[in-house]
């Protein structure tokens, strides 16, 4: 509750939906590659465990399966939850506001400046974790 009300009366209102649709941009794809990861792990860990219908597989290896799907997702969209990420903790400027310097203008330009300062290691920063 404190937070809502700190950054209500610091950013205003509009402040607490900073990044949204840069959370949309990152979940969608999120989302598609995790179910079809999660379907190719499952059929996968049924040959494996020569289980002919992968439905029917114990829940530890159906855990196993969504596990991977769930970690595998995470390091592909891993820059888009970076600059997401960045585009959150900025700053949200009053209208009129003189822009700074580093200021991200949107998605697009959080992946750009990414890719400038660490190039394809930076968009993978903390990807590990993520994963984990």
């Amino acid at each position: 509750l404190d937070a809502i009300r700190t950054i209500s009366r610091t950013e205003g209102l509009l402040g607490l939906y900073k990044g949204y649709y840069a959370t949309l941009a990152s979940f969608g794809p999120f989302s598609a590659l995790y179910f079809a990861f999660y379907e190719q792990a499952r059929r996968l860990v049924a040959a494996f465990a020569q289980e002919k219908d992968p439905k029917k597989l114990p829940p530890t290896l159906t855990l196993a399966s969504s596990a991977f799907a769930g970690a595998a997702a995470s390091v592909i969209t891993c820059p888009l939850d970076l600059a997401k990420l960045r585009l959150q903790t900025q700053i949200r400027l009053k209208p009129g506001a003189k822009i700074p310097e580093g200021h991200l203008h949107g998605l697009r330009d959080a992946m750009s400046r990414l890719w400038r300062e660490a190039g394809l290691r930076g968009l993978f920063r903390g990807a590990g974790a993520r994963a984990a």
